[in-house]
């Protein structure tokens, strides 16, 4: 398993801040608790969540994919004859 300590600090900081962001903005709830604006007849409070669900499954796959770029190579595991 590779060491979490060889990626950069930047990289590290980036990937928290997208793994974080989402719980911030599901927490924030008295920010989104309304029924105005209505998209498409739904009101704020369900759009902007099912908008949110979408967006952290971006973040997640962005943060999973900028993590495995940082770590560095692997060598391939040698069976032992």
């Amino acid at each position: 398993m590779s060491d979490p300590r060889s990626t950069s600090p930047a990289v590290r900081v980036v990937v928290a801040v997208l793994l974080i962001a989402p719980f911030v903005v599901y927490l924030a709830v008295p920010s989104y608790a309304r029924v105005e604006p209505r998209l498409a007849g739904f009101p704020f409070f369900y759009w902007w969540q099912l908008l949110w669900v979408i967006l952290t499954a971006v973040f997640i796959g962005v943060a999973y994919r900028l993590s495995r770029r940082a770590r560095p190579a692997r060598p391939a595991d040698e069976e032992d004859d």
